[in-house]
């Protein structure tokens, strides 16, 4: 990649292609027990942390496919104070609009369930943001999708204003060096069935 001209070479984005496809089979092997003990674990280090912070707010996902679930997670927010938000997609934008569990949902254009309300927030008034990912590297560095959702949300935002952002994932969908294009916005923390794990302030 060419940073100063802020382009991801074809061979760079087929090297990213390929990483996704293979950390996707590596997610999708895991037993279905295995996942289930992995979320809830994963929920378990979250809450804790969020127990010692100051997280009044925090946006989520649904898990789709063979993600990590979010589901006992938000089991446990249920019964603490945070305000609970989800993303819906409009068009190549992303909003976060607020849930609380037993409103309705509907799937979008990916088949992955959004919430129907009307409230949004914005980035800046949300303390936390949980974000699904492919892979991540200890540099804090997220392979996501490929859409660049996230990225497009937070990239207006400056650093100080940014929401703490945490990854959440299996720990083997960790890699050894992720790719940075300009664009990209890194973590703040990761968590897995290991635990939390932080990279920067």
């Amino acid at each position: 990649m060419t940073a100063q001209a802020g382009v991801t070479t074809s061979s760079e984005a087929l090297q990213k292609a390929q990483l996704r496809k293979t950390l996707c089979k590596r997610r999708a092997s895991i037993p279905q027990r295995e996942r289930q003990r992995a979320a809830r674990r994963c929920a378990g280090h979250l809450m804790r942390a969020i127990g010692r912070s100051h997280i009044r707010s925090i946006a989520l996902y649904l898990a789709y496919g063979s993600e990590l679930s979010t589901a006992p997670l938000l089991q446990q927010l249920r019964r603490s104070r945070c305000r609970v938000l989800l993303p819906r997609l409009s068009g190549q934008r992303m909003h976060f609009v607020e849930w609380k569990i037993g409103q309705a949902l509907r799937a979008n254009r990916f088949g992955i369930d959004e919430p129907c309300g009307r409230t949004r927030v914005m980035p800046a008034r949300i303390d936390a943001i949980v974000m699904p990912l492919t892979g991540f590297d200890a540099q804090g560095r997220r392979l996501g999708t490929g859409g660049g959702y996230y990225d497009r949300t937070l990239a207006s935002l400056s650093d100080r204003r940014r929401p703490w952002r945490i990854g959440y994932a299996y720990a083997l969908q960790e890699c050894e060096q992720i790719a940075d294009d300009p664009w990209d916005i890194r973590l703040h923390a990761v968590c897995t069935e290991r635990g939390l794990r932080r990279f920067h302030s």
